[in-house]
């Protein structure tokens, strides 16, 4: 009988399983298996970030990022269809300080008086210089307090295509250099393993597969991934972070690796990891899933000091 390999969707949909059972009343959907009729159109992941006097805080610690990258592109397009009001608005810029701050700017160009987006690009690993389009930034309004301030990832069957084209080619090379590394005492070829692991997640949150849940599945990934290669996280998100937005705000897998595992303070598995039991007998039904979920283990967590 004929074993079929894992592949990466296979890593994921394990995590998928839990936070489907971890929150029934949520449903987590891979978007390229919704119906066709829906991928033809277009599934548009939105998240308010400003809706006129709300603010979403959950997204907060990433509001100067974002605003930075906005200016920046402010720049670029006043570059190239505006050069003689170029300096006028790049003075304007310098007192932005937050984003209603842009209000005011967006009247300097007629097609821009009403609003604007802006969209990201992700870097391809496999292809270097080819670029995939990230998210898409929207702001609307015009004055505080009426303003939409909002990003966006379209899961588009051709945008899918080429980002899974990129995690398949990632997959592979860390199949390939994971089972080097179970012989190997080298340090250098456990950072590279890890590397590559955190270039897997930085892809698959930038493409936003999942309609919930890619922020938790894809950490979760990350920690299982680890501890397949000897490592354990020690470390803990720092507070206001989040895994998704931070791929999503990072200009390539290496600074987002490079960011993560200071979060992360790895160290090695102790011993006795070996010997704990498969987790697919010890919980076989959806009942003990449930089950242990459920279980409180504040008694079992170290306190903050």
């Amino acid at each position: 009988m004929q074993t079929r390999q894992m592949q990466w969707r296979d890593m994921f949909d394990i995590a998928v399983k839990w936070r489907r059972i971890a929150d029934p009343d949520q449903p987590v959907l891979w978007l390229d298996q919704m119906p066709a009729r829906s991928l033809s159109r277009g599934f548009n992941n939105h998240i308010n970030l400003i809706r006129g006097q709300i603010i979403n805080i959950r997204y907060l610690a990433y509001f100067d990022n974002i605003l930075d990258f906005i200016k920046d592109r402010i720049l670029v397009y006043h570059g190239a269809y505006n050069p003689r009001g170029l300096l006028e608005v790049r003075q304007a810029l310098e007192n932005v300080n937050k984003v209603e701050d842009l209000l005011p700017i967006m009247k300097f160009n007629s097609k821009t008086r009403d609003g604007f987006t802006v969209n990201s690009k992700v870097p391809s690993m496999k292809d270097p210089g080819k670029e995939y389009d990230g998210f898409t930034i929207t702001i609307t309004g015009d004055r505080v307090g009426n303003m939409l301030f909002s990003v966006e990832t379209q899961t588009t069957e051709e945008r899918t295509q080429q980002y899974q084209s990129e995690i398949e080619s990632i997959y592979k090379d860390l199949t390939a250099k994971g089972k080097a590394l179970m012989l190997s005492t080298e340090l250098g070829d456990a950072d590279a393993v890890c590397n590559l692991i955190l270039s897997l997640v930085y892809y698959f949150c930038n493409l936003m597969p999942l309609s919930r849940g890619s922020s938790v599945v894809a950490y979760s990934v990350v920690m299982g991934a680890l501890m397949a290669t000897g490592k354990e996280v020690i470390g803990r998100i720092p507070k206001g972070k989040l895994v998704d937005f931070e791929a999503m705000t990072t200009p390539s897998p290496e600074s987002f690796s490079k960011t993560a595992k200071t979060w992360m303070n790895l160290e090695s598995l102790p011993r006795w990891y070996q010997s704990l039991p498969s987790v697919a007998e010890t919980f076989p039904s959806t009942r003990t899933m449930i089950e242990v979920l459920n279980t409180d283990l504040s008694s079992h967590c170290p306190k903050k000091s």
